[in-house]
């Protein structure tokens, strides 16, 4: 009682100082307690719903109407009974002789709490858990600092038998995470500066640099004023964005330098380079703003990760272009003043190498691949066939969503319903002792691996995911918070693994389970649910799946939703108890009035409600006592339950879940990722005889938890690919005024593929669905250096050049702003492709997308751009040679 008073308190304080919500786990609901035994309410002739009943009429606050004067005065009744003293001078009876018999001469008054609800244990003694909470609009840092700062205050003040402890403290991660992507995006952004003062003079690199921050912070003001929050996704996009900011500023200014160097005055250099670039810019912004707008589609959990980020970088787009054509001109007429190819030593150095390549080297495999035009497409083509032979092969696997390791482990532990309490804390004691065993063996003794843990009887610990569900004193559980991923070298699955080892089970489990928390999705990582009529057929079904699963290796932690419950007395009234006035109700609730307790009121006490139970001693009664009761007739009379009742044993089901009509049971498990995959257990599964499952039962099948998310995921993800590849062909129509061009540019979007899904073969990395997100925004930046690269080429062929030489020269002028559009975005995320921190882990193959994509794209920009457009100019000179073959010769002039 003191434990739950002070922790209130603590509830309170923090609530006052502006924490949204604090949920308390392990504060029992308080009761008043009334026990008669049954042999003095025989004495008496009563039966516990008569002492209810009594209770509920002595113990009220009525209002009783308003008195008819002019003052309007309410009548109100009290004699509302709080207390044990009060509640035990209630009267029962009244003899003749005028004695009065009052309920604390009968029966022991106490105050209690409710024995059903969960408790919470920290090394075998009492704890309460206090769960702060935030509202989804609070910011979790400034609320984070509130709670420490009140913990600090209030640990002095603290008796020496009491202890408060933090764990689970997510706003720790939030801050390590975030600044793992600042220190990330910070050393990107240094290496985006250093290459545009390697391919630029320093001027022009300095100006198009400045063009960062202004395009970022007015990004944070767009998410500001749209109730975006800064996370590791937005982040993220961030990062992403701090090389597509600057491809706008390097398309602008590398034009204006090229302008210059043809000998135009600074003023009018800076202005044909925006100007001309207008429209390739501003085409290549939408297109991107076309590939990134399908996340918008994406629903779900995934659609609200990722949602953040086509929002910034629409936001960060629109921003770059504000910024690229209204105020870096003016910026880089004062700039091109002087002569860019010649401002300082190293632009002496490096510009006439890099011309020498452009013109050589460059030059000649250019030459090369156009003039073998038809087989440079055959080696793409069968590249891209290659590369996707890896997937199709089973060389790469995908997993939907990977999870960063956690630092929390779940074990839970089930008994069959109507197990005692005190062996489920026995269980939990057990499994305190073997994860101590555990960290000993895997540290040596040293320890430190654990940081905290925490026992809960009556309720599991952890997401249920449709597997531990309600509560009971068979269920319990252990949470275990461990040392940061980053700075223990024991992995959780390790500790998992000696965990499992070491533990000893006990006479009459029903299940152990131990997995460490899951983020991402919600739902277990494989959830087949088989529904049908019968519930021992779903049974049957469900521990044939079960023994199926086990058969693959990295599959772990079976279960299924169809436990069986506790064992049954079946009470049916015999015609004899019938004759004699009983009917079942009646017997119904005499007995539960006996063995669970009537409540004979309920009222407010403080900020709680008490209830006032009737019941015989709990102590006293076992089985036997149930034979033995005896039950008060209509008539009066005392009746034993074994004279009008019979007696029989079944075992029904714990819980039965209903969908559409039908009864339903769900097996899950877990799958080791190290070893398997989802999609394969499942595929194999289904090869194996799940099919026979279902023909010899009669149920049906469906996947639910992260395959059904996976599903709908992937469905709006392919809906979105059309909607975004529709509006990229509409850009690039608008833009060559040509319904044919366009293909040629969109032609190359299948092969950025090619490189992402290399990069993710030669480091290691599975394919996510991250991966895919990626794509669809590579899919805009390759677009990009198309547009730009075909208005060149379009340019010189309007001015006459022959076909060749214009597609050479066009490519060769674009050589330096596709090469730095490109390798400013790889730089910007170069530092997090070598992060080694294992919470950036799962955001790595988005990054090598990008990286690995952007090296592959630059290639196949430069080659097999030229190359197609060569192709189409070949396809509409046959089709323009076959029509003038077929067109009949013109008739004769009359004379």
């Amino acid at each position: 009682a003191a434990l739950k008073a002070f922790a209130k308190t603590i509830r309170e304080e923090l609530l006052a100082r502006g924490i949204d919500k604090v949920d308390l786990f392990g504060a029992r609901d308080e009761e008043i307690r009334v026990e008669v035994r049954p042999e003095v309410l025989r004495q008496l002739g009563l039966e516990p719903n008569d002492i209810a009943a009594r209770i509920g009429e002595s113990s009220l606050d009525l209002p009783s109407g308003t008195l008819p004067s002019g003052s309007e005065k309410q009548i109100r009744s009290l004699g509302l009974a709080k207390t044990v003293e009060s509640i035990g001078h209630i009267e029962v009876r009244a003899r003749e002789g005028g004695e009065n018999i009052y309920l604390r001469d009968i029966a022991r008054v106490t105050d209690a709490f409710d024995e059903d609800d969960p408790v919470g244990l920290r090394h075998g003694n009492p704890a309460i858990e206090l769960r702060v909470m935030r509202a989804a609009e609070s910011d979790a840092l400034e609320l984070a600092g509130l709670l420490e700062g009140y913990v600090a205050e209030l640990r002095p003040t603290l008796p020496p038998n009491l202890k408060v402890e933090q764990y689970n403290f997510a706003a720790a991660l939030i801050t390590d995470r975030i600044n793992l992507l600042l220190r990330n995006g910070f050393g990107g952004l240094v290496l985006v500066v250093i290459v545009l003062f390697i391919f630029l003079s320093a001027r022009v690199a300095f100006w198009v640099a400045v063009g960062i921050p202004v395009s970022l912070l007015a990004t944070l003001g767009v998410m500001l004023l749209t109730g975006q929050s800064i996370n590791m996704v937005s982040l993220f996009a961030l990062i992403m964005a701090i090389g597509i900011i600057v491809d706008d500023a390097i398309v602008v200014g590398e034009h204006a330098v090229t302008r210059r160097a043809a000998s135009d005055a600074p003023l009018q250099a800076a202005e044909t380079g925006a100007k001309r670039m207008f429209a390739p810019v501003m085409s290549a912004s939408l297109t991107t703003i076309a590939a990134f707008s399908p996340l918008f589609l994406v629903s779900g959990i995934i659609g609200k990760i990722v949602a953040a980020i086509p929002m910034v970088i629409i936001a960060i787009l629109i921003a770059s272009l504000i910024e690229c054509f209204l105020i870096l001109p003016h910026h880089l007429r004062g700039a091109l003043k002087r002569d860019p190819q010649q401002e300082n030593r190293f632009a002496r150095w490096f510009n006439p190498r890099f011309a020498a390549f452009r013109d050589g080297p460059f030059d000649r495999f250019l030459r090369a691949c156009i003039g073998w035009r038809y087989l440079t497409l055959s080696l793409a083509v069968a590249l891209l066939i290659g590369v996707m032979g890896l997937i199709a092969g089973g060389r790469l696997d995908f997993v939907f969503f990977p999870s960063p390791e956690s630092d929390s482990v779940y074990a839970n532990v089930t008994f069959p319903e109507g197990t005692r309490r005190e062996t489920t804390v026995a269980m939990v004691s057990e499994l305190e002792r073997s994860l101590d065993a555990a960290v000993d063996e895997l540290t040596e003794g040293e320890g430190g691996l654990v940081m905290m843990s925490f026992g809960q009887i009556g309720q599991p610990v952890g997401r249920a995911d449709g597997f531990f569900l309600g509560s009971g004193d068979h269920l319990g559980g252990l949470r275990v918070e461990l040392a940061a991923s980053d700075e223990r070298t024991v992995r959780t699955q390790e500790l998992i693994a000696a965990w499992r080892r070491h533990t000893r089970l006990m006479a009459g489990i029903d299940k152990l389970i131990i997995i460490e928390e899951q983020s991402g999705p919600p739902g277990r990582e494989l959830d087949i649910q088989l529904s049908g009529h019968t519930l021992d057929d779903l049974k049957a079904a469900s521990v044939e799946l079960r023994e199926l699963l086990a058969r693959f290796p990295g599959v772990s932690d079976i279960d299924d939703s169809l436990p069986y419950g506790k064992q049954e007395t079946i009470l049916e009234v015999t015609s004899r108890g019938r004759a004699l006035g009983f009917a079942t109700e009646q017997v119904g609730r005499q007995v539960r009035g006996a063995f669970e307790g009537v409540i004979a009121k309920r009222f407010a006490r403080g900020d709680e409600e008490v209830a006032v139970r009737v019941r015989y001693p709990v102590a006293s009664l076992d089985e036997a006592d149930l034979r033995r009761l005896y039950l008060l007739s209509p008539a009066g009379a005392e009746v034993p339950l074994s004279e009008i009742v019979d007696f029989r044993e079944q075992t029904g089901f714990a819980r039965i879940r209903r969908e559409d009509g039908l009864r339903t049971a769900s097996v899950t498990a877990e799958i080791d990722e190290h070893l398997t995959t989802s999609e394969k257990v499942l595929a194999a599964v289904r090869e194996e005889g799940l099919r026979g499952i279902t023909e010899r039962y009669g149920v049906r099948v469906s996947f639910k938890g992260k395959a059904e998310e996976q599903a709908t995921t992937m469905g709006d993800m392919k809906i979105g690919a059309l909607v975004g590849l529709a509006a990229i062909y509409i850009i690039l129509a608008w833009v060559f005024a040509s319904y044919v061009r366009p293909f040629v540019v969109m032609a190359v979007i299948p092969f950025g593929a090619v490189g992402a899904i290399l990069g993710h073969f030669v480091l290691g990395f599975d394919l996510t669905v991250l991966t895919v997100v990626a794509l669809l925004g590579l899919s805009g930046i390759v677009v990009n250096d198309s547009i730009s690269l075909l208005r060149t080429i379009q340019g010189r062929l309007t001015a006459g050049e022959p076909l060749v030489e214009a597609v050479v020269r066009g490519t060769r002028d674009r050589l330096r702003a596709v090469i730095l559009t490109s390798v400013t975005t790889i730089f910007g995320l170069l530092p997090l492709l070598f992060e080694t921190s294992l919470q950036a882990q799962f955001l790595k193959p988005m990054a090598v997308t990008i990286v690995f994509g952007l090296l592959g794209t630059t290639l196949i920009v430069l080659v097999l751009v030229p190359t197609l457009l060569t192709i189409q100019m070949d396809i509409g000179a046959l089709i323009r040679g076959r029509a003038r073959r077929e067109a009949p010769p013109p008739e004769p002039a009359p004379i």
